[in-house]
């Protein structure tokens, strides 16, 4: 397969510096600089006309999930707190 000639285009982003530091970090461990990865990205999502986010957090958990998470830590430390005033009576 021949390989087609392109015009290059500057694309500049403005990102949260911490991120940039991140993401610049994990291009470094795949090997691939930060330019290739992100028109690797953009190609990907020209060629498949869709955008994939994901919502999940730090800890892979769904919006929902994390909210179900806390409701049931709340939970517990109110039974926590009951089991505690009852026993320093």
């Amino acid at each position: 397969m021949m390989k087609r000639e392109t015009e290059k285009a500057k694309l500049t982003v403005t990102i949260d510096k911490q991120m940039k530091k991140e993401f610049a970090q994990l291009c470094e461990d795949i090997g691939l600089p930060v330019s290739a990865v992100v028109s690797a990205l953009m190609s990907q999502a020209v060629r498949k006309q869709e955008v994939r986010l994901s919502s999940l957090d730090l800890n892979g958990f769904t919006p929902k999930e994390a909210a179900e998470l806390r409701r049931r830590w709340e939970e517990l430390k109110a039974m926590r707190d009951k089991m505690y005033a009852e026993a320093v009576k």
